[in-house]
């Protein structure tokens, strides 16, 4: 509603930048429309573990956007808290920074983790922004529709 409202307002003030409603809406309209496209459906899981900020909100909205389900895990978790927590909650794909995706990798190659979005990663975020449409409609869920994973 703010980017309706208040789209030139900043949303997000770090490090002497500024991102407004508007771009920020726009970024989050782009990573879910890239998340639907590479298949990730209403109520499946994905996960954020990093520590940027912006991209962080950017891709957490993403998810809510798209219907699925957001994992929210530290991006201070140990590789072995950070792999028992992804076994776990078993998301589909996550978000985080380079320095976990030597661990993830290996979840990977296990099977259940399909892809990793970060530097270095199958796919980076930014990538994910530009190449993707910033027209989107949010999917509407209902609330039970978490239970059913």
């Amino acid at each position: 509603m703010s980017a309706f409202f208040f789209p030139e307002r900043p949303a997000i003030r770090e490090a002497g930048s500024e991102t407004t409603y508007a771009q920020l809406n726009d970024q989050a309209n782009r990573v879910a429309t890239g998340l639907i496209e590479m298949g990730i459906k209403p109520g499946e899981h994905v996960a954020l573990c990093a520590l940027n900020p912006v991209d962080w909100i950017v891709f957490y909205f993403s998810v809510l956007k798209a219907g699925a389900v957001a994992v929210t895990l530290s991006g201070l978790l140990t590789g072995d808290e950070l792999v028992n927590l992804v076994n776990h909650s078993k998301p589909r794909f996550i978000f985080t920074a380079e320095n976990k995706l030597k661990e993830l990798e290996k979840l990977k190659i296990a099977g259940g983790l399909e892809k990793i979005i970060c530097s270095g990663g199958d796919l980076d975020l930014q990538c994910l922004v530009g190449l993707c449409s910033g027209s989107f409609k949010a999917i509407d869920r209902d609330r039970a529709d978490a239970s059913e994973q």
